[in-house]
């Protein structure tokens, strides 16, 4: 009896020494700041000649083309979605709508929209290979994602981030 007590509380202390051994949880990155999230508008918007310079090609070397535009509610929410650019004339960007917005049963699948400048807050050129062209504000999730994070959003994108 006391040898099976003996090894009972052996068997407990290499549990705990087990446990208490583990690797500490992952400590979350911090929250993007707006100043962070400014200055990635601020790149996509100075960068947006390479968008409409891939709008023009005939045929587009890219696997998708993207345009981040902000959308406001009547109730002053915001709303940042990817949509598929069409055309660009005079400050004004034809897109395809690729998600629909549940509060505006306009804005649906497929719709098309004609949105202003000032709504763009970002784009986006993926290569047949992955590798992604201008998407600041992905960049910028990305920075802040845990190393398992990142390894898990490339593996789900198939993204190339440099």
């Amino acid at each position: 009896m006391y040898k099976a007590l003996q090894l009972m509380i052996l068997l407990l202390f290499g549990l705990f020494f087990t446990v208490s051994c583990a690797s500490p949880a992952p400590t979350p990155a911090p929250p993007v700041t707006n100043e962070e999230l400014d200055a990635a508008v601020k790149e996509a918007h100075s960068t947006l000649g390479v968008l409409r310079q891939a709008l023009l090609s005939q045929k587009s070397p890219y696997n998708f083309v993207g345009l981040k535009v902000r959308f406001r509610t009547q109730g002053g929410r915001i709303d940042d979605n990817w949509t598929e650019p069409i055309d660009y004339y005079d400050g004004i960007f034809t897109i395809k709508m690729l998600d629909s917005l549940t509060y505006n049963l306009n804005q649906h699948v497929d719709s098309t929209l004609n949105v202003p400048l000032k709504d763009v807050v970002d784009w986006m050129l993926v290569e047949s290979d992955g590798n992604l062209i201008g998407g600041y504000t992905i960049r910028l999730a990305y920075e802040h994602m845990t190393p398992a994070e990142k390894e898990n959003f490339l593996k789900i994108t198939g993204y190339k981030i440099k």
